[in-house]
């Protein structure tokens, strides 16, 4: 299934493909999560009347849509969320907000929950590999444009230029045909400086997660709470991050990380310099808060609990 899919036809099909999976095992509850098996997922379970829960785990390009496009959409999640069967779980406040103000659901139907979780037994603090005194920032995520792959590579070349002791790796998938994505070019041209380390997308995260000082995600969309955030910061990790929906949220600005405006890659470089020449015990502080928040308000037995919760009222 593409989500990022605009075709009609597809949608189509994929909406009779979900009401065949759903004859066809009679579920008791359907769990969906991300846009199109919130809607189409939904739609389906509700003409066989199964009872499901939707996951909002961002809006992205949602809540940037326009016209008839925009009213299309709405109108399939009014549809999709209307029964009394649905419940609807989302990531941050903001978001909910979005859907309940623009009528999409009813308030009463929702649910706020700590993104989709993360496992801190799995994700643990790990010593750092590498002793000596460079500083090594690590960006994680899909290269789009919107997640602020482009603001972090501006941002490392400027630190780079005062702090040549600073290193920068990027991992994650890149997809060279998709224009939302950061050009080749662009990503060559950076690599060739030296300006960072590009990994492409990899199996396994914490090696790397263990490796770095910081994580960094500067993303310019709405998400829901990013995974690549709970589990630096269940790694003890400092955060540094755009003040975008969801990406703030498990950031406490000064306490462990800083959060900088979308978008702009001076002052996501002023972020990283300010923590470059934080003496070591700030730094060292910055994670264990990372930790707790990950602990206190991200772990995944807390959104366990909330299915367990939700499924006792199917």
């Amino acid at each position: 299934m593409k989500s990022d899919s605009t075709s009609i036809f597809q949608d189509v099909l994929l909406f009779f493909k979900y009401l065949q999976l759903y004859k066809k095992y009679k579920p008791h509850v359907v769990l969906h999560i991300n846009n199109k098996p919130n809607i189409y997922g939904t739609l389906a379970a509700n003409l066989l009347r199964i009872p499901s829960i939707s996951n909002i785990t961002g809006l992205g390009i949602v809540a940037e849509k326009s016209g008839v496009m925009k009213k299309l959409v709405y109108l399939l999640y009014r549809t999709a969320f209307y029964p009394k069967t649905v419940r609807v779980f989302f990531q941050n406040k903001e978001d909910q907000k979005f859907f309940v103000q623009n009528r999409l659901v009813d308030q009463k139907k929702t649910q706020v929950i700590p993104g989709s979780g993360v496992n801190t037994e799995q994700f643990t603090p790990k010593t750092k590999r590498t002793k000596n005194k460079s500083t090594m920032f690590l960006f994680n995520g899909r290269l789009l444009i919107s997640k602020g792959v482009c603001d972090f590579i501006g941002a490392a070349r400027r630190v780079k230029s005062l702090y040549s002791n600073t290193f920068f790796t990027i991992i994650g998938e890149n997809d060279l045909n998709n224009p939302v994505f950061i050009p080749k070019k662009d990503l060559d041209q950076a690599i060739s400086e030296g300006i960072i380390t590009y990994a492409g997308r990899v199996d396994n995260v914490q090696p790397y997660l263990a490796n770095a000082d910081c994580v960094v995600l500067p993303s310019r969309y709405r998400e829901g709470v990013p995974r690549a955030l709970l589990e630096a910061a269940a790694m003890g990790k400092p955060l540094i991050v755009a003040d975008s929906v969801g990406t703030r949220e498990p950031v406490i600005d000064g306490t462990n990380g800083y959060i900088v405006p979308p978008a702009d890659p001076e002052a996501l470089a002023k972020a990283m310099i300010k923590f470059i020449t934080l003496p070591t015990k700030e730094k060292t502080r910055m994670g264990q808060e990372s930790r707790k928040i990950a602990v206190e308000r991200f772990a995944d037995s807390i959104v366990i609990q909330s299915y367990i919760a939700a499924l006792a009222d199917t």
